[in-house]
């Protein structure tokens, strides 16, 4: 049903940044049309990225920005030192992201829109599950880390596969690839003792 959820979340930023992004069609021409380039650009482009690029990083952005403050109650109290280990690096590696995801949007000339900040979507540690999280002590904390990290690492690497079957922006693909590759990282080293 979550899954349901984002990717509606989703087709409906698609179609939204696709009208708003959508040109008047041209007067009629007696001229020949240009020749076609050699770059594929489709006519509902936003500043070079497509509805499902621009629709990925709003997605994107909201979806890595959640997980920061559990990643960094993580590292900081931890009782098993190679989780706090792991939070620190997706700490940083996502703070990474999160500056080359703006860094998409500005070379497009688009905004950050913040739709998605605070929704209980796929992915996304929500505030009351970060609190209850913060809540506990010892293996207890380090358990429902464990739970939430898994369930972002998983949902976020779902939401990139979108991107990365649709998408069209050869930065935001590599970005994107990459993205995935730290997430199967780290999952490969989100141990459950």
């Amino acid at each position: 049903m979550r899954r349901l959820s984002v990717l509606l979340s989703l087709v409906s930023l698609v179609l939204v940044v696709g009208a708003c992004g959508a040109e008047p069609a041209p007067a009629p021409t007696t001229t020949a049309p240009p020749p076609p380039t050699t770059t594929p650009t489709t006519p509902s482009a936003v500043g070079g990225l497509s509805p499902t690029d621009a629709a990925y990083v709003q997605l994107a952005i909201p979806q890595a920005e959640s997980a920061l403050p559990l990643l960094d109650a993580v590292r900081a109290r931890a009782q098993d030192p190679a989780l706090a280990e792991l939070a620190a690096r997706a700490g940083v590696g996502h703070r990474g992201e999160l500056t080359d995801l703006h860094g998409v949007l500005t070379r497009a000339g688009l905004t950050y829109l913040g739709e998605h900040e605070a929704h209980d979507m796929p992915g996304m540690i929500t505030r009351d599950e970060y609190q209850a999280a913060d809540r506990l002590t010892g293996a207890e904390f380090d358990a429902e880390a464990r739970v939430l990290l898994r369930k972002h690492f998983e949902e976020s690497v779902a939401v990139a596969r979108s991107e990365l079957e649709a998408g069209t922006d050869a930065g935001l693909l590599a970005l994107t690839r990459d993205l995935t590759e730290s997430r199967a990282d780290y999952l490969s080293k989100l141990s459950i003792p």
